[in-house]
């Protein structure tokens, strides 16, 4: 396929549209470190770009003029910022008529942007389609034994001092070397207790690391536990699966109080799950017992925060327990259960001692499923209504059993006990009450419950519910003829008139502190719910009048509503935004305001009125002319070519 497309006419919002508007943004900040930009023969890129490491980028257009981009940094969401680094310094250097020098063939950076792929003379900087390809090249072109092949009759030509002057070029790669030498040479002579020191020390140094990033620069320092994952693994394959284990635990308990003190976006719990990934293997292969081996995963998920675990998969997940072994473990968390300090009478803001014994509760029941022992669930779960109000998990659970009533009974209570202290538990106590009576086809009471439900908590999430219940009931009609009284006057509905069954739940039964009346926001929605567009209008223009909406982001929802109904209306609101946002000087702001002058472009263009839009934009042009920014997003709109910032 023979093909040159150029990337010279690209717009921003070409690329806006290909990799998202912050990804953009971020790769506009990295222009500067770009190094050793190169063009290939087929009009792509491959560039050097400095980040937390540096990183091989090749990005270009295909056959098709579609952008495509591969980079070796981590990033595996779409394009990275550092594909739109290279395409941005590629334009300025067009712009400024600078010449960009031809990629070769051998270039070492197609190597590692392969990866595992072919040999880099095969890969001749081009974007592969692997829709034109048959299986066995595509195949051949991943297997990695060919480059493994070379490079290993490459070194065994070598001399000696070749050798040796290779290695010492890199000071990393020698200090892995010998540190990897070594280990060979303690397992060698069965000095495991040196090694397991050594890794311990060498554990304890890297936890004592700060661990911080701030993504605004994309600066940061995260500690590499790498070299302590490579001798984990150099230990299993040694078949010492017990020192491995001690290791892990030893490294959760470090790695934690890490964590604890860092400042990151969790790339400090990755570098430790990835260790820990040894570690869950070796508690397989060590001596412990099958009840030892669940002990020690509950144990350290007891002990994670963080999720560190999440994504592995231990004793308890592999699930080859028996009822016995786990009868044990329930045995064990039944006695320090008793050990574990109980919330004293009164005391409800004692969060510290109520989240410890809920953690190991929920691991007890666990383990009572486990054992067959699942009468004795309900009985702990009662008892523990007064230490960790788990109300929610006793009522599901009776309704599992089907005891409806004993359910009832219980939820009725727990919303009483959880009224003032824990408003969360006690709504979700009164959802399952409700969904009991509708599960008895007792659609009255069901929509008693979802009125209740409303009226606390106003919504048109919470009206739709009620609106379903209450047509079943067949009381729908006389229950609205309530509803929007009260959204427009807080006034609840009493006497002969309301057709739904007085609850006992009444002492709740109050308005919330954060709802206004008229709940303009509530009619709003309900409104565009029933596309009854005028009212839309008339309660968006009230809640304005009285100084509602804050920054406005009502006013997104009501102008996407009325559009097509009300398009000088919509285009009034979008404009209005717009102005907001561009009077705030930001980047991200700008960007903001272009997604809503998108919206008025399209809708010019569909009422046919494209001379209003365009006196729109040169009005905007010109006030705005002394905002680069600003004048970036204009041209994106129009399709006009990008303007380099540096």
């Amino acid at each position: 396929m023979n093909f040159k497309p150029s990337l010279m006419n690209l717009t921003w919002e070409d690329l806006n549209d290909w990799a998202g508007e912050r990804i953009v943004r971020r790769g506009k900040s990295y222009q500067r470190s770009v190094e050793d930009l190169r063009i290939t023969s087929d009009g792509a890129l491959v560039a050097s770009v400095h980040g937390t490491e540096v990183y091989s980028t090749h990005a270009g257009m295909n056959g098709n003029n579609e952008l495509f981009s591969e980079c070796t940094c981590p990033y595996s969401w779409g394009p990275c910022k550092h594909a739109i680094a290279i395409i941005l310094v590629y334009l300025d250097a067009c712009k400024n008529k600078k010449k960009i020098p031809l990629a070769t063939p051998d270039d070492e950076r197609f190597l590692e942007l392969s990866g595992e792929n072919d040999d880099a003379d095969d890969f001749e900087g081009c974007d592969y389609d692997e829709e034109y390809e048959d299986d066995e090249t595509v195949e051949k072109r991943r297997t990695p034994s060919r480059k493994n092949a070379r490079v290993r009759s490459h070194l065994e030509e070598l001399s000696k001092k070749e050798l040796v002057d290779i290695l010492m070029k890199g000071e990393n790669i020698v200090s892995e070397l010998g540190r990897n030498l070594a280990d060979r040479d303690n397992l060698k002579k069965g000095d495991v207790e040196k090694l397991v020191a050594s890794v311990r020390k060498e554990i304890k140094a890297i936890s004592s690391e700060p661990a911080w990033t701030n993504h605004w620069n994309d600066e940061g320092e995260i500690p590499d536990y790498s070299p302590v994952k490579k001798r984990l693994e150099t230990l299993l394959s040694n078949n010492h699966a017990d020192a491995v284990v001690e290791l892990g635990t030893y490294l959760m308990e470090r790695g934690i109080g890490q964590i604890e003190q860092s400042n990151d976006e969790g790339e400090t719990g990755t570098e430790i799950a990835s260790c820990m990934e040894a570690v869950f293997k070796a508690v397989m292969q060590s001596s412990l017992s099958t009840d030892q081996r669940l002990l020690w995963d509950i144990d350290l998920h007891l002990q994670d925060e963080y999720g560190i675990l999440d994504n592995l998969k231990g004793p308890v997940a592999i699930g080859k327990a028996s009822s016995s072994d786990w009868s044990k473990i329930a045995d064990v968390l039944l006695e320090r259960m008793d050990k574990l300090p109980k919330r004293q009478t009164g005391n409800n803001d004692d969060f510290s001692s109520k989240y410890r014994r809920e953690k190991v509760m929920h691991w007890l029941l666990h383990a009572l499923e486990g054992a067959n022992r699942k009468r004795e669930i309900n009985e702990i779960l009662e008892r523990e209504t007064a230490h960790t109000d788990c109300y929610v998990e006793l009522v599901k659970r009776l309704v599992q059993d089907k005891q409806i009533e004993k359910a009832r009974e219980w939820a009725y209570k727990g919303f009483m006990a959880t009224l003032e202290k824990a408003p969360g538990i006690a709504s979700q106590l009164e959802e399952l009450l409700r969904e009991m009576a509708f599960n008895e086809k007792n659609y009255l009471l069901a929509a008693a419950y979802a009125a209740f439900e409303f009226f606390e908590r106003p919504g048109v999430d919470k009206y739709s519910q009620l609106e379903k219940i209450a047509i079943k009931a067949g009381v729908w009609e006389t229950v609205k003829n309530h509803i929007m009284p009260y959204l427009e006057k807080g006034e609840r509905p009493k006497g002969a008139t309301w057709p739904l069954p007085v609850l006992q739940l009444s002492a709740r039964n109050k308005t919330s502190s954060w709802t206004h009346f008229p709940d303009t926001e509530t009619l709003i929605d309900i409104a565009i719910k029933e596309k009854h567009h005028d009212d839309v209008l008339i309660w968006y223009r009230s809640g304005k009048k009285s100084g509602g909406f804050g920054r406005d982001h009502t006013g997104e929802k009501v102008a996407q509503a009325i559009q097509m109904s009300h398009p000088d209306e919509a285009l009034a609101i979008w404009k209005a935004l717009a102005v907001q946002e561009i009077s705030q000087a930001k980047p991200a702001a700008y960007q903001t305001a272009g997604s809503y002058l998108k919206k008025m472009k399209a809708t010019y263009t569909r009422i046919k009125r494209p001379d209003e839009w365009a006196r729109y934009m040169a009005e905007l042009r010109e006030n705005n002319k002394r905002r680069p920014r600003m004048l970036d997003v204009l041209n994106s709109l129009e399709g006009q070519r990008m303007r380099i910032v540096q």
